[in-house]
C-alpha cells in the first residue's frame, strides 16, 4: 500500500469509529466534521482534504445524524454530576470563607487604625504630664531651697 492510500484507509476507519460512537481521540459527543475525522485519524489539520472521497461521505453521514445537527446530547454520568455538585459546594463554602476573613481583616485594620491613633494620644498626654511633673518638681525643689535658713 502507498502512503495515500494508508491515510484514505486510516480516515475511513476514523470515520467508521465516530459514527458507531467508539472513538478513541475525541470525545464520542464531538459534531461530525472533517478536522475530527483527521483528529481521530491522528492526521494532521487540512490533511483530510486531499481526499475528495472522504469529504463527500462526511457531507452525507452528516446530513443522516439526526442528533448532530442542533442538539448534542451532553453523556454526563451521575458520578461526573455528583463530583460537580460536591466541588461547587467546596468553592462556596471557599468563597463564603473568604468573604468571613476578609471583613474580619477589614475590622482588625480598622480596630488597629483606632489602637494606634488611641497609643499616640496617650503618648503625647505622658510627655506633657512629665513636662508638667518635671516643672512641679523643680518649683518645689526651688521652695524647699528657699525655705532654708542660716543657722549662724
Amino acid at each position: 500500500m502507498s502512503k495515500k492510500e494508508d491515510t484514505l484507509y486510516a480516515l475511513e476507519a476514523a470515520l467508521e469509529r465516530i459514527l458507531q460512537q467508539q472513538t478513541k481521540r475525541i470525545p464520542s459527543t464531538r459534531k461530525l466534521s472533517v478536522r475530527a475525522v483527521e483528529e481521530e485519524a491522528n492526521l494532521g489539520n487540512g490533511s483530510g482534504y486531499y481526499y475528495p472521497e472522504i469529504i463527500a461521505k462526511i457531507k452525507k453521514e452528516k446530513i443522516n445524524l439526526p442528533s448532530h445537527s442542533k442538539n448534542p446530547t451532553k453523556d454526563v454520568s451521575p458520578k461526573l454530576r455528583d463530583r460537580i455538585k460536591k466541588e461547587t459546594k467546596i468553592k462556596e463554602k471557599y468563597k463564603q470563607e473568604k468573604n468571613v476573613l476578609k471583613a474580619l481583616v477589614s475590622k482588625m485594620a480598622t480596630d488597629h487604625h483606632h489602637f494606634n491613633d488611641a497609643l499616640r494620644k496617650a503618648n503625647a498626654k505622658i510627655d506633657e504630664l512629665e513636662k508638667i511633673n518635671t516643672e512641679l518638681r523643680n518649683q518645689l525643689a526651688y521652695f524647699k531651697r528657699n525655705k532654708i535658713k542660716n543657722i549662724n
